[in-house]
This record gives structure tokens, sequence and C-alpha cells, in this order.
């Protein structure tokens, strides 16, 4: 029996920590910086799905990993044309539409308690930047919230407004984490460890990974040896710094 590399048994300890019970949708975001960073605090915690509403011309996602460092490549996107289309696909697929705004008639997210009992499905929604949720998604929305701001700033970064929200829901409800179907992770573990794999991998051994899935580490953090700052190298020079292996 082979043994599995350490990256395999990473995935898989990823892998039951995704959650598909909360999902994440991105309305008409402007600022491609914001939707990267948002990729990546989604993926930080084990959020599967991101949707999103286009934005129309030049405004249109792109996704850059320079910025996401790669989180995009272990998440499902998925697109829609107009808010219409996506609000259609989220009542299909009974999630319960959570969207921020900052409305009058809007629940102020003081704690995590003012989230429960928390839904068996959740959509949360991220309005843009500029103008927040679209007329019609504030209207097909089940609750709407804000977060309580106490300085001269109007508004967080959307970025940061989604990590704030999301730990709210996790706070919540602590066993979204894990929340993931069996069917899903094993579409999931295919599609991963095949971008793990390298090809001589992939037929030699790896297809009996996928069918028999090694044990999950206790620990998915990279090990010390592999934890080193993320310094640009003209940063770098400036600082002084090297690598080791120079």
């Amino acid at each position: 029996m082979i043994e599995a590399p350490r990256r395999l048994r990473r995935a898989e300890a990823v892998l039951q920590r995704r959650t598909s019970r909360l999902i994440l949708v991105l309305e008409r975001p402007t600022d491609n910086h914001n939707v990267q960073a948002v990729l990546r605090t989604a993926e930080a915690f084990g959020i599967q799905h991101i949707w999103y509403v286009e934005t129309e011309g030049d405004l249109a996602v792109q996704i850059s990993q320079s910025i996401t460092k790669g989180s995009n490549l272990w998440l499902s996107l998925r697109s829609f044309k107009n808010p219409k289309d996506c609000i259609e696909a989220l009542k299909k697929g009974k999630f319960e539409i959570w969207a921020t705004a900052l409305d009058k008639t809007s629940e102020a997210l003081e704690s995590a308690k003012t989230l429960l009992p928390f839904p068996s499905r959740v959509a949360l929604v991220m309005g843009r930047e500029s103008d927040g949720i679209s007329s019609e998604m504030r209207e097909a929305a089940d609750r709407l919230f804000y977060l309580p701001m106490h300085g001269f700033t109007e508004s967080f970064n959307l970025s940061v407004a989604t990590a704030l929200m999301v730990q709210r829901c996790f706070d919540a409800c602590p066993e979204l984490s894990g929340d993931f179907p069996e069917d899903e992770k094993k579409k999931l573990r295919k599609n991963w460890y095949i971008k793990l794999a390298s090809s001589r991998e992939s037929k030699m051994f790896f297809p009996q990974f996928i069918q028999n899935p090694p044990k999950p580490l206790e620990d998915h953090r990279p090990e010390e040896e592999f934890r080193r700052p993320r310094i640009p190298k003209k940063l770098k020079k400036r600082l002084g710094m090297t690598d080791d292996k120079d």
C-alpha cells in the first residue's frame, strides 16, 4: 500500500471542514481587488460556493491569482447575468436570502445571537461597493442586516464587511463547518486531487486515493519550514532580506 502524500491528507482535512450550507453571493462588484480579497477570505472560512452577479463592461470580475494567492482554484464559482436569474436560482436551491443594506429597516448585527435560529441553507448577499444591493435583491431578501459602526466612516470595505458577516455566521452556527454532502465531497475530492497530482502521479496511484481517501491531517496548517512570509522581491531587497537558498 503506497503511503498518501501529505498534500492529499491536507486536502482531505480541508474537505472535511467545507460547507455548502452557507454560500456567498457578490452582487455587481466594481473593484476587482475587493473581489479577490473576498474569495481568499471565503476560502479560508471553508465556504465552497461563491456566486456573483456580473457587472457590465470594464468593471466585470477578473480573477487574479497574484491577489487571491490561488484560493480561487479550490472554490466553486457561478456567475449570473442579472439579479433576477440569481434570485431564481437561490429560490430553487431553497436558500434563505440574507443581504447587507444600510436601510433604516435593516437589522443591526450586534452579535451572532441575532442570526439564531440559523436556517438550513443561507445565501449571504454582499452588495456593490458604491450603491449596495439591487432593488430586486432587496425585495427578494428574507432578512436585511447592517454592521454597526461607531466612527465617522459610513461603511466598511467590501472585503472587511464580508469577513465580519461570515464570522458572525460561523459564531452563530459552528456546525456550518463540515456541513457538506457526501456526493459533493466525492466530486470535489476528484477535482482537487487531480490538481494536486503531477501527470505521473495521476496515472500511477492517485486514482486509488480518490476511491479510498487517506486519513485527514489533524492539523492542516502548513509545516513550519513552509511558513515563509510572502514578500515581493523588491521589498525583500530594500529590507536586506535573502532567501535561505541564497
